[in-house]
C-alpha cells in the first residue's frame, strides 16, 4: 500500500529581507525541517535545490508510474503567499528555470511522442467557490458535473490539445496573464484565489491498448489568508478531507467547496499523490510556517490504493446507447405515470452520459479544441488583451544580419588566433630543445667548431621566428577584441531596439549576464595571455644566459641581481593582474545579483500595468460600444420619426391633392 508524498520547500530571502538583515528560522535536514528549536518529520529542501533538481528527486517517478499505469497523478500545493508556490509550477523567464508544469510536460511527450496519442490541458481559477477558464475568459457559467462513469468534471471548461512541451507552456503562460486580469477586475490578489492545471494524456501502446489519466496541479490560496471568508470555504473543507483521510474514514468532505469537490480525483486514494509546502525562512512567518508544516505532518499518515483508469470510450458509448434504447422502449410500452417519470429519469441520464462519453473521443475532442481556440482568441480580442496575452518572449529576436557577419568575423579570427598560439607553442618548444642539444653539444670534449656553429644559428633562427610569431599573435589578439568590441555593439543596438518595441526588460538582464560571462572568458584569457608572454620572455632570457654560457661568457652580480629584479617585478605584476580580475568578478556578480532583484520587481511593476492598461481599454471599449449603442438607438428613433413624419405628410399631401382635384371640379361645374 502507498503513500501519499509530503515534501516541503524552503524559500531562500529575498532582496527586502536580506536588506533588513533579517535572519533564517528555518532549517533542514536530512529527513527533518526545524523552526527555531521544533523539528517536524518532513523532508525539506532548501533554495540552493532548483525546480529540476526537486523534479528528478521527488515528482518525475509518480508521474512516470502514473503515465505508464494510467493511474491519475495529484501535485497540490500549499503554503503562505509568497512563499515559492507559483515559482515551483513555473512562472515566465523564470530565473530559477523552467518549473514542475513544464518538467512533467516534457516527461509526458517524452513517453507519448512516438504512440497514437492525444494530450490536452485546462486551467480553471476558484475565487470564492467560483469558477473562471483562465484559457477562454468568456462569460459563460461553470458547473461541476459528476456521472458514475466519468467522475467529477466542469461542463463548459475549454480543454484544448496541445502538440509539445512548448505548446503547452505557451497556454500555461498566457493562462497566467489571464489571470493578472481577473484579479484587476474582481479587485483581489491572486493569493486569495485556488488554481487548478490539467494535463490530459491519453495514448494507445504497440498492442493497441488504450491508457488514460490526467496530471492535475493545484495552487491552494495562501494559508495565512484561512480566517478570510472568501478563503476560509475551501481551506477548512480541504483541512476536513485529509483529517478524514487519515483517520481512514469515509471522506465525505469533498463536497464542502468547489475545490474539493474537484480535488476527489486525486484525493480518493485511488491516484499517485504529493503533497508540497512552502514556507518563507524569516520570523514574522512562523505562524503560517507552524500551520503549514502541521497539515503536512498530518498528511503523512494518508495510505493511497492507486488504480489504474479502466474506461474504454467505446465500450462505454455502446453501453451507454443500450441504456438510452431501454428506457425509451420502457417509456413507449408503459402507461403508469410513476413508471413513465421513472423511466424518463433514466432516460435523461443516460442521454447527458452519453454525450459526456462521445465527448471523450479524440476526434470529438479535436474539434472541440479547435473550436475552443478560436472562441478563446475572439474573446481576447473583444476584451483587447489578445495581443498581449499571446505575446511570448520568443517573439524578441536580435539575431540580425549584421550581428551575423560579426559573429562569423569574429570565429573566423578566433580559429586563426588558435592555430598561430599552437605554432608559438611548437616554436617554443623546439627552441627550448634546440638550446638543450647545444649545450650538450657543447659540454662533450673536442666537438668541432663547425656543429656547434650549425646549433647555434638554428637557435638564432628559431628564436626570431619566435619573435615574429608572437608578434603576429599580438596582431591577432587585437584584432579579436574589436572584433567583440563590433559585436558586442551591434547587439547592443539590436537588443535596445527590441527593447524598445517589446518592453520586455528581462532582455536587459540576459545582456548583462551575456556581457560579464564575455568580460569573464576574456580576463581569463589576458591572464593566460600575460602568463604566456612572460614564459616566452623567461625561455628567451634563459637562451640568452645558456647562450652566453657556452661561449664561455659569464654574468656578473650585477646582471644576476637585475635578472632577479626583472622576475621579481614580472611576479608582483602577475599577481597584480590576477587580484584585479576577482576583484572585477567580485564586482560583477554583485552587479548581477542587484539586476536580478531589480528584474524581478520590474518584472511584476510591468505585468501589473500592461493588465491595469488593458483593463482602462476594455472600458473604455465598453463604454464606446454603450455610446455607440444609444446613439444607434437615438437615431434609429428619429429615422422613424421621420419616416413616420414623411408616411404623415405623404398622406396629408394625398388629402390635399384629393381636396384641390374635387375644388377645381366643382368651381369648373359653376363656371
Amino acid at each position: 500500500m502507498d503513500k501519499v508524498q509530503v515534501f516541503v520547500r524552503i524559500r531562500g530571502l529575498n532582496s527586502n529581507e536580506k536588506e533588513k538583515g533579517e535572519a533564517k528560522i528555518v532549517k533542514s535536514s536530512e529527513d527533518k525541517v526545524v523552526v527555531d528549536e521544533k523539528t517536524y518529520n518532513v523532508v525539506g529542501f532548501g533554495p540552493e535545490v532548483n525546480n529540476e533538481q526537486f523534479y528528478k528527486s521527488t515528482l518525475q517517478k509518480i508521474v512516470h508510474q502514473g503515465i505508464t499505469k494510467g493511474v491519475n497523478v495529484g501535485l497540490v500545493c500549499v503554503g503562505e503567499s509568497k512563499s515559492g508556490k507559483s515559482t515551483t509550477l513555473g512562472v515566465a523567464n523564470s530565473p530559477v528555470g523552467p518549473g514542475l508544469v513544464a518538467l512533467t510536460a516534457a516527461s509526458v511527450f517524452d513517453h507519448v511522442t512516438k504512440l497514437n496519442h492525444f494530450v490536452g490541458v485546462s486551467y480553471l481559477n476558484i475565487y470564492n467557490d467560483k469558477f473562471a477558464d483562465l484559457l477562454n475568459p468568456a462569460d459563460k457559467e461553470l458547473k461541476i458535473k459528476t456521472q458514475a462513469s466519468l467522475g467529477v468534471y466542469v461542463e463548459e471548461l475549454s480543454e484544448i490539445s496541445v502538440k509539445s512541451t512548448a505548446d503547452l507552456m505557451r497556454l500555461y503562460d498566457q493562462g497566467n496573464k489571464v489571470r493578472k486580469i481577473l484579479e484587476l477586475e474582481m479587485n483581489t490578489p491572486t493569493t486569495k484565489s485556488h488554481t487548478v492545471f490539467t494535463i490530459y494524456c491519453e495514448y494507445r501502446t504497440a498492442e493497441q491498448t488504450l491508457v488514460r489519466n490526467q496530471i492535475q496541479f493545484y495552487n491552494v490560496a495562501g494559508l495565512n489568508h484561512a480566517q478570510e471568508q472568501d478563503v476560509s470555504k475551501s481551506l477548512k473543507s480541504l483541512e476536513s478531507s485529509i483529517s478524514q483521510s487519515v483517520s481512514g474514514e469515509q471522506v465525505t468532505g469533498f463536497s464542502g467547496s468547489k475545490l474539493t469537490q474537484l480535488m476527489k480525483s486525486v484525493m480518493d486514494k485511488s491516484a499517485y499523490l504529493m503533497i508540497l509546502g512552502h514556507v518563507s525562512p524569516t520570523s514574522k512567518s512562523s505562524d503560517t510556517t507552524g500551520s503549514t508544516l502541521d497539515l503536512l505532518t498530518k498528511c503523512q499518515a494518508i495510505t493511497l490504493e492507486p488504480k489504474p483508469n479502466t474506461l474504454d470510450t467505446k465500450q462505454l458509448i455502446e453501453d451507454l446507447r443500450k441504456r438510452v434504447a431501454v428506457a425509451r422502449n420502457a417509456i413507449t410500452s408503459q402507461t403508469t405515470g410513476n413508471i413513465a417519470k421513472e423511466h424518463i429519469a433514466e432516460l435523461d441520464n443516460s442521454l447527458a452520459s452519453l454525450s459526456a462519453a462521445k465527448r471523450l473521443q479524440w476526434d470529438v475532442r479535436e474539434r472541440a479544441s479547435a473550436l475552443a481556440e478560436e472562441q478563446r482568441r475572439e474573446t481576447l480580442a473583444d476584451q483587447g488583451v489578445l495581443e498581449w496575452i499571446t505575446q511570448t518572449a520568443g517573439q524578441i529576436k536580435n539575431n540580425t544580419s549584421s550581428v551575423l557577419l560579426l559573429q562569423k568575423e569574429k570565429e573566423n579570427l578566433v580559429a586563426e588566433y588558435k592555430k598561430q598560439r599552437e605554432t608559438v607553442d611548437g616554436l617554443k618548444s623546439e627552441l627550448q630543445s634546440s638550446i638543450s642539444s647545444h649545450t650538450s653539444l657543447a659540454e662533450q670534449p673536442n666537438q668541432s667548431e663547425s656543429v656547434l656553429q650549425e646549433s647555434l644559428s638554428k637557435i638564432h633562427k628559431l628564436r626570431d621566428q619566435l619573435k615574429s610569431g608572437n608578434e603576429k599573435l599580438r596582431d591577432l589578439k587585437k584584432g579579436v577584441k574589436e572584433a567583440q568590441d563590433k559585436l558586442k555593439l551591434e547587439r547592443t543596438q539590436s537588443a535596445s531596439t527590441d527593447l524598445e518595441t517589446s518592453g520586455n526588460f528581462a532582455l536587459t538582464l540576459m545582456m548583462k549576464k551575456d556581457e560579464i560571462a564575455h568580460l569573464k572568458r576574456d580576463n581569463k584569457q589576458f591572464l593566460d595571455e600575460e602568463q604566456d608572454r612572460l614564459q616566452t620572455e623567461s625561455v628567451q632570457e634563459t637562451a640568452e644566459i645558456k647562450l652566453s654560457a657556452t661561449q664561455g661568457n659569464t654574468l656578473t652580480l650585477e646582471q644576476i641581481v637585475k635578472i632577479q629584479e626583472q622576475h621579481v617585478q614580472q611576479n608582483v605584476q602577475l599577481a597584480h593582474l590576477a587580484l584585479h580580475v576577482q576583484c572585477l568578478q567580485a564586482e560583477n556578480e554583485k552587479l548581477l545579483e542587484s539586476m536580478e532583484a531589480l528584474n524581478s520587481a520590474h518584472r511584476v511593476e510591468t505585468e501589473t500595468q500592461k493588465a491595469r492598461n488593458l483593463l482602462t481599454f476594455r472600458q473604455y471599449k465598453e463604454f464606446y460600444e454603450e455610446a455607440k449603442a444609444a446613439t444607434s438607438s437615438k437615431f434609429q428613433d428619429l429615422l422613424n420619426s421621420c419616416i413616420q413624419d414623411c408616411i404623415f405628410l405623404s398622406s396629408k399631401n394625398a388629402e390635399l391633392t384629393e381636396e384641390n382635384t374635387d375644388l377645381k371640379r366643382k368651381l369648373k361645374h359653376y363656371n
